[in-house]
């Protein structure tokens, strides 16, 4: 809770100077000016968590690695790896809260991946109102309405699924929302690498999720104890 306490201490300040910068005078902001506040957004992307779990302990259990490859993306960064099945898929959910925060016409952090039943805060922490919503057809409609710089709505997410994340006052905005039925999987970063640690042996499915591109799933088995390498290459949707 301290943790997070000092990130909102933190959202509040940079708020702040985003307002007095975006605000205090008419003129467009001058180039230091703006990569002043591209730097402050650059630290909130890397203060924030982009998984939620739960802690699970396994006696001498494996882990998966790998390296995600994407064509025609940039970065092969917010790809979602996880495991299907673990058993009976029956965690507890994190006590923890997620945050996907909006700041600089922006949701941070893109992409965040959940355990099925985890609350995500969603705090505005702009220079500006927003709205924060699903789309009709999601599998966890919601719509949080307009609200202002400083405060914080929250939503439980119950159901195993992708949830796209919009504003209804800015088009250009968006996020997705990965809920996932255990605590094993991982988000990679710009180098594509991922790893799932603490993993009871056994043979699973493994799937590698993008939000533009076709999703692929692997077989791997996981022995006690060692380390199991799987690499992916996702491609376009057909």
């Amino acid at each position: 809770m301290m943790i997070i306490a000092r990130y909102f201490l933190f959202l509040t300040v940079l708020s702040v100077a985003c307002s007095a910068t975006l605000f205090a005078q008419e003129a467009a902001p001058t180039d230091d000016q703006t990569k002043i506040i591209q730097q402050k957004l650059e630290a909130a992307l890397k203060s924030l968590k982009k998984e939620i779990k739960s802690e699970v302990a396994v006696e001498n259990g494996g882990a998966i690695t790998g390296i995600v490859k994407c064509k025609r993306v940039k970065h092969p960064d917010n790809v979602v790896v996880y495991i299907e099945k673990v058993g009976e898929n029956a965690y507890d959910a994190p006590e923890e809260h997620g945050v996907l925060d909006q700041l600089n016409l922006t949701f941070v952090p893109h992409v965040i991946a959940v355990q099925k039943g985890t609350t995500i805060d969603f705090p505005n922490s702009d220079s500006v109102r927003h709205n924060v919503f699903t789309p009709p057809d999601c599998c966890r409609q919601f719509n949080l309405g307009t609200y202002d710089v400083g405060v914080v709505k929250s939503v439980t997410f119950e159901e195993s699924c992708d949830v796209p994340i919009l504003c209804n006052v800015h088009a250009e905005m968006s996020s997705f929302v990965v809920v996932l039925d255990n605590p094993y999987f991982s988000v990679t970063e710009k180098d594509g690498v991922y790893t799932i640690e603490n993993v009871p042996p056994g043979t699973y499915k493994l799937t590698a999720w993008h939000e533009k591109l076709q999703s692929i799933t692997s077989d791997v088995t996981v022995e006690a104890g060692k380390t199991v390498n799987v690499d992916f290459q996702l491609k376009k949707r057909k």
